[in-house]
């Protein structure tokens, strides 16, 4: 049985089945033109992307030549040749052998559990299997509480729905909650208790139900920002101290779900609106003790780029709200706070305002990826959202994952050559380039030699590989044949 290949990773043609397998287990049913400078190609290697279809196109070729709340509330030519073409592919709803799954490369998850990487804390990994990078929904928050509410507590939702839509996009994440009762933004039955009372204790079938669902997006490749508590949610009121029944509450939840390897913890949104620090860092305590899986464990704060727990032992990760509008804008602000954090803890670009769909929404993911921040898409409810913004988060997840070097990268939009272009880059070595649109692209800081550049085309998702060799400190390369303008590149030095 041939695995079914998309976005560039190889996954089991069974995948829907093995979603609903989980699910059932818990109870619910262009041309470029332009000039070549300091470089030559030897080899190149094209694919079109086929979108959620799952299908791929391969052709290879040769060549010689010379403040608000919004979430809530040188230039030579030469000849060139293709012969060989290969299309692979397949129905992503085909039954198969669920063992039949295959393997890819950039940090495809597995069996092992995404943790914070102990040698680059800004990132996660997978163990094992190396960097995970993240680009996909920041919503639907209500995820865990749609749906009618039956007799035992359990919801017949969308949920198995969502997940079959989002898993074969490549986007990559979720953002949900636990507790959005008790002032939060759902009403008196959105949480996990026994006929929805704390003083009755968690209700079991609930965290089965839950359980699967999230087993269901973690065999997908998809990881949970798992909220505890909604914005103003508050449960116990205990001031700075986590009370026993709180700490019972947490302990349990963690032990319940602790076994989903694609889990990020998230311990409130928008804490400061009920929460102290003090509070938030004696839940993160409980939280780490509990957790035997060592799952990062973060906090989302109102609208600002300044980390309230910098040096908390317990709290890996940093959820940004930061509502600007403007791609640039957004780009530079998380620049600001990829350097503040100093490669100590981690960001995600949780929330921000008015994100917008189809180029904008392109605009804004590579502005904050290239900045040095994971991305969740505020409003990208999957149910409404349109498959192509789906896929261009997955387009761009798929780029940074096959470049896992991006953990040793950082802002660095200076050495770009051409207009309008931003760079992440670990100057002398690796770089990941994009421009809304470009004839070409091109960087300083090169150091003499072969470099592989693998071309995207960022809203298609088709590709484009080749090796060139670098004569000096400086190249620029013409996009190529079948890549759009608005481009993306990666160049790493070999050897």
């Amino acid at each position: 049985m041939l695995p079914t290949t998309m976005h560039g990773r190889v996954l089991s043609a069974a995948l829907p089945a093995l979603l609903m397998l989980s699910l059932s287990a818990a109870g619910c049913g262009d041309d470029g033109e332009g000039s070549t400078s300091g470089a030559t190609a030897t080899t190149s290697t094209i694919t079109a992307s086929a979108g959620s279809q799952g299908g791929s196109t391969t052709a290879s070729s040769a060549s010689t030549g010379a403040a608000t709340d919004t979430h809530g509330h040188g230039g030579s030519s030469g000849s060139s040749g293709s012969s060989g073409a290969t299309t692979t592919g397949g129905d992503p709803t085909s039954s198969g052998d669920p063992t039949d799954g295959g393997t890819s490369t950039g940090g495809d998850p597995g069996d092992g559990f995404l943790r914070v990487d102990p040698d680059h804390p800004a990132w996660l990994q997978v163990d094992g299997q190396g960097p995970f990078f993240i680009c996909g929904p920041g919503d639907p928050e209500d995820f865990l509480h749609r749906g009618a509410l039956l007799p035992d507590g359990t919801r017949d939702g969308d949920q198995a729905a969502l997940i079959a839509k989002l898993a074969p996009t490549g986007a990559n994440s979720v953002y949900v909650q636990a507790i959005r009762s008790h002032g939060g933004d759902g009403d008196a039955t959105h949480n996990p208790f026994i006929d929805h009372d704390p003083s009755k204790g968690l209700n079991q079938a609930v965290l089965d139900q839950w359980s699967g669902w999230l087993h269901a997006l973690s065999d997908a490749g998809i990881a949970t920002y798992f909220f505890i508590y909604d914005d103003s949610a508050l449960v116990w009121k205990t001031g700075d101290q986590v009370g026993p029944e709180e700490a019972a509450f947490l302990g349990e939840l963690v032990d319940r779900l602790e076994d989903v390897p694609l889990l990020v913890w998230v311990i409130a949104e928008e804490y400061a609106e009920v929460l102290s620090p003090a509070r938030v860092s004696a839940i993160a305590a409980v939280i780490r003790e509990r957790d035997d899986h060592g799952h990062a464990i973060a906090v989302h704060q109102n609208h600002g780029l300044v980390f309230d727990f910098p040096g908390d032992p317990n709290i890996d990760h940093f959820a940004i709200q930061y509502n600007v509008d403007a791609p640039a804008a957004l780009h530079d602000g998380v620049r600001q706070a990829f350097s503040a954090a100093g490669g100590a803890y981690g960001l995600s670009l949780a929330e921000a305002a008015n994100w917008g769909s189809g180029a904008l929404h392109r605009q804004k993911s590579w502005g904050a990826a290239l900045a040095g921040a994971y991305v969740l898409v505020l409003g990208m409810d999957i149910a409404s959202t349109p498959v192509s913004d789906l896929e261009a988060c997955g387009h761009l997840v798929d780029h940074l994952r096959a470049t896992p070097s991006f953990v040793d990268m950082a802002p660095h939009d200076e050495l770009a050559l051409t207009p309008a272009t931003i760079v992440f880059a670990d100057p002398g070595r690796s770089y990941l380039v994009y421009s809304p649109g470009s004839d070409s692209l091109g960087v300083s800081g090169l150091v003499p030699g072969t470099h592989e550049l693998r071309w995207l085309d960022a809203a298609s998702g088709a590709t484009h590989v080749e090796s060139v060799e670098v004569a000096g400190a400086e190249a620029t390369w013409p996009r190529p044949d079948g890549i759009g303008a608005e481009v993306a590149l990666a160049i790493v030095r070999q050897g």
